[in-house]
């Protein structure tokens, strides 16, 4: 299963990181007067934002790939420094009318270490047994105080918001590296079949043609990769997969009724050139804000190869 990051167009730096998680605070904690803080003018103060329930937030982004050994490392340091921060400004984060912290957020696209989690928890009580020994200088943290790791994956949905309402100009990746030598085990045999048959009623070859198995091969890996991609649109972004749907449905149906109406042959593939053609234009023109160019050659590719081996698409045969 792909993880939300993975869907998110390029690399993510540092300032787009943080530029994601206040929009992603903005919409989930609207109803308690969620304020981000510009790290300008002295500083953030050690916080991006924070809420008037008590909850603060910090992110921390990579710049560059690490080994999961690494990563963790990178990310126990930040979330060291940044506590300590927010131990030590009690009189700015007072000033900036923050309420006494509840929640400390450590927003990080992703963790691959638990030990991560392990000294989030050390910090937590290393912040409270500091408060217990001097709490007029801790007031600024309240007595239930909780440090909690926030990754992509927490904010799925605010995540699909942005990308739905075009609250910024982030937009979704689903191309992927296709194999140049598809496992066919992965398809059922009549999937298989009816993929091989429809590609000869479009190629107008028969089973001697030498490209015939190379581009039923290209499409079994379409309608694979897409079976992955679309059941992860599902889960990850139900509103956008709901929306895909709809189209999808909608002009397959004229697809059927264009095929059927076709009564020369040899007309197949150029037919079948016309709907790869106008079903990109359609796939363009509705989600071109939500995914990348690739990723919607992608998706037209994805979804012609589903028809190819389903039943929305029974071109006349090369004996007919």
């Amino acid at each position: 299963m792909s993880s939300i990051k993975s869907f998110i167009e390029g690399y993510m730096t540092g300032n787009a990181w943080e530029e994601l998680c206040v929009q992603c605070y903005r919409i989930r904690y609207q109803k308690d007067n969620y304020t981000a803080i510009p790290a300008t003018q002295g500083g953030d103060a050690g916080i991006e934002g924070f809420t008037n329930k008590g909850v603060v937030h910090q992110c921390y982004c990579p710049e560059r790939y690490y080994s999961d050994n690494e990563l963790y490392d990178h990310q126990r340091d930040k979330l060291s420094a940044d506590i300590e921060k927010l131990k030590k400004n009690a009189n700015r984060l007072t000033k900036l009318g923050v309420p006494p912290v509840v929640e400390w957020h450590f927003n990080i696209p992703e963790y691959k270490d638990t030990r991560i989690l392990m000294h989030a928890e050390n910090k937590r009580q290393e912040v409270l047994a500091a408060k217990k020994e001097k709490p007029s200088e801790y007031a600024h943290i309240a007595d239930d105080f909780q440090i909690i790791i926030k990754t992509a994956e927490d904010f799925a949905l605010e995540i699909s918001r942005i990308i739905r309402t075009s609250l910024s100009d982030m937009k979704l990746n689903l191309a992927i590296k296709h194999s140049s030598e598809p496992n066919w085990s992965n398809c059922d045999s009549k999937k298989v079949s009816n993929i091989q048959r429809k590609i000869k009623a479009i190629m107008l070859v028969d089973d001697t043609d030498e490209n015939l198995n190379k581009i039923v091969g290209i499409y079994v890996d379409y309608y694979i990769s897409g079976l992955e991609i679309l059941n992860n649109l599902r889960v990850n972004f139900p509103e956008i997969y709901e929306e895909i749907y709809l189209l999808e449905q909608s002009y397959k149906r004229e697809v059927s009724i264009k095929i059927l109406m076709n009564t020369n042959k040899t007309m197949n593939r150029t037919l079948f050139d016309e709907i790869l053609n106008e079903f990109h234009s359609k796939l363009k023109q509705d989600f071109s804000s939500r995914f990348t160019e690739a990723s919607i050659s992608e998706l037209k590719q994805d979804l012609i190869a589903s028809w190819l081996a389903d039943c929305s698409m029974e071109f006349r045969g090369i004996n007919k």
